[in-house]
C-alpha cells in the first residue's frame, strides 16, 4: 500500500528534474480537506485514476504521476477561529512530469488546464515554470528583438506600427492606396486588422503584391521601405499554405491571432515560414479574464506566444480603455523580454488609444524595446496619415533626447496638433 506521503514533494526535490511547475489559485469552503483535493488533482492530471486499475505500477508512479509541492494559505492563517471565514483561498503548485507531454504546447495546457470530471477543482493557472530541458525543445523566436531591428533598420526607438482601417471591406486596391498614403509618414511596418484575413473580395496575395509595391513607391521619397504583415489566420492547413503563398509574393512578415487559430498553429506556422510572425491577441479574453478559471494574462499572452515562436506580440495595457490591472499588463512584457535559457525574446506591441502623448507614458513603463500600435491618430490625424506618423516620430525622438513632449511641440507642426486633439496620458 502506498504510503500517504507518496503524492507529496518538497520543491528542492524535483528542482533539477523533468517537470512543469504549475501554481494554482483556488478557493475551498473552510472545512474543505485541500490536500486531498489537490493530490486528487494531480493524479487526474497524469496518471488518470485514483483507483487501483490494472496496469498501475510503482514504475509508471515513479516516472508519470503528479506531485504536489506546496500548498500556501491566502492569507496566511494557521489557526482555526469559530468565526473564520467560510472560505479560504489557496496557492497550491504542483509538478508534472515532462515526459507526459514533450514539447507541444497543446499537450502542456491540456495537462495543466485539463478537468478529469472525477478529480477536477475550481482553480485558475497562474504560473508556469518549464526546465530548460523542455524549453530548449522548442524552436521560440526566429528572429526576436535584435532581428526585427535588424530587417527594419531600426536601433535606437521603439518601432512604429500601423494598422489599416476600416478594418473590412476595402478592395485591395483601396487598401494600398491608404497604405500608400501612410507610407509616405516613414512608418516602420504595417499590418492588416485583425477582422481580416483571406477573403474572396480580398485575397491575402494579392494584397501582398500591390501592397508591398505601394510601400516600394513610398520609400522612393522617405527612404524607408515599410514592412507589410498580412494577416494569415485560417484553419492549420489553409493558413500554412496562405502563408507561404504569401512570402512567395513577397511578404516579409506574417500575421496570426493565436488564440482562435490554436497555440499549436502558431508553432507550426514559426517553423514554416522564415520571416518574422506577429501574434495578435485577438479572442484571448476568455482564457484569462474568469477569476477562478484559465489562466493568467502573462501566460496567455507572453509566455505561450513566446513559446509558440511569436517575434511580435500584442499585450493589453491598462491605459487604452480595457481594465487589466497594472502589474499583469508589465508582468506580460516580462515574460516576452526577460532572459529565457534558449528562447529569443518577443517584443511587445502595444495597441488601443496609442498617441503621441502616451509615448513617454509606455517608454518609462516598458523600455524602448517595445512597438508602438497607433491607428486613430495616424488616419485620424488632423493633417492626414502621413502627418500622423510623423507626429509619433517627434514624439519619440523628443524622448529618445529626454526632450518634454510639449516643448518639442513647439517646433514640430505635426506633433503640436497631435497633442491639441488628443493631449497627454
Amino acid at each position: 500500500m502506498p504510503s500517504p506521503l507518496h503524492l507529496y514533494r518538497l520543491p528542492e526535490q524535483v528542482r533539477d528534474d523533468d517537470y512543469i511547475v504549475a501554481t494554482y489559485y483556488l478557493e475551498l469552503p473552510a472545512d474543505a480537506d485541500v490536500m486531498a483535493r489537490t493530490a486528487a488533482f494531480a493524479i487526474g492530471q497524469t496518471i488518470g485514476t485514483w483507483l487501483p486499475v490494472p496496469g498501475i505500477t510503482d514504475e509508471m508512479r515513479a516516472r508519470h504521476e503528479g506531485r504536489v509541492i506546496g500548498v500556501l494559505n491566502a492569507p496566511p492563517t494557521d489557526l482555526q477561529h469559530a468565526d473564520g471565514p467560510e472560505r479560504f483561498g489557496y496557492f497550491v503548485r504542483i509538478a508534472l512530469p515532462t515526459l507526459n507531454v514533450g514539447p507541444s504546447i497543446p499537450m502542456i495546457l491540456t495537462t495543466v488546464l485539463g478537468n478529469d470530471s472525477s478529480t477536477s477543482v475550481e482553480a485558475k493557472l497562474v504560473d508556469l515554470e518549464l526546465p530548460d530541458s523542455l524549453a530548449a525543445q522548442f524552436s521560440g523566436p526566429k528572429f526576436g528583438v535584435e532581428g526585427l531591428r535588424d530587417l527594419l533598420d531600426v536601433h535606437d526607438r521603439p518601432i512604429l506600427l500601423n494598422m489599416i482601417k476600416p478594418c473590412t471591406g476595402l478592395t485591395p486596391e483601396a487598401g494600398a492606396q491608404i497604405f500608400y498614403e501612410t507610407a509616405l509618414g516613414g512608418i516602420d511596418m504595417i499590418k492588416d486588422d485583425e477582422l481580416i484575413a483571406n477573403p474572396s473580395y480580398s485575397p491575402v496575395v494579392e494584397r501582398v503584391r500591390l501592397f508591398t509595391a505601394a510601400a516600394a513607391r513610398a520609400a522612393e521619397q522617405t527612404g524607408v521601405e515599410t514592412l507589410y504583415i498580412p494577416n494569415v489566420t485560417d484553419r492549420p492547413d489553409r493558413m500554412l499554405d496562405t502563408a507561404r503563398r504569401a512570402v512567395d509574393a513577397g511578404a516579409r512578415a506574417v500575421m496570426v491571432t493565436y488564440a482562435t487559430a490554436g497555440y499549436g498553429s502558431l508553432e507550426a506556422l514559426a517553423e514554416s515560414v522564415d520571416v518574422p510572425v506577429l501574434a495578435h491577441f485577438a479572442g484571448a479574453a476568455p482564457y484569462f479574464e474568469g477569476p477562478s478559471t484559465g489562466m493568467s494574462a502573462p501566460l496567455a499572452m507572453g509566455l505561450l506566444p513566446r513559446l509558440g515562436g511569436a517575434d511580435m506580440a500584442l499585450v493589453t495595457t491598462p491605459y487604452g480603455g480595457y481594465n487589466i490591472r497594472k502589474v499583469q499588463y508589465i508582468r506580460t512584457v516580462h515574460q516576452m523580454l526577460l532572459e529565457r535559457p534558449s528562447l529569443k525574446p518577443t517584443i511587445p506591441i502595444i495597441g488601443g488609444g496609442v498617441h503621441p502623448g502616451t509615448v513617454d507614458r509606455y517608454v518609462s513603463d516598458l523600455g524602448s524595446d517595445i512597438v508602438l500600435g497607433v491607428g486613430g491618430a495616424i488616419q485620424g490625424h488632423p493633417s492626414g496619415a502621413a502627418a500622423g506618423v510623423r507626429a509619433m516620430k517627434q514624439a519619440l525622438e523628443a524622448r529618445m533626447a529626454g526632450v518634454p513632449v510639449a516643448e518639442a511641440a513647439a517646433s514640430h507642426e505635426e506633433l503640436g496638433q497631435a497633442l491639441a486633439a488628443w493631449g497627454t496620458l
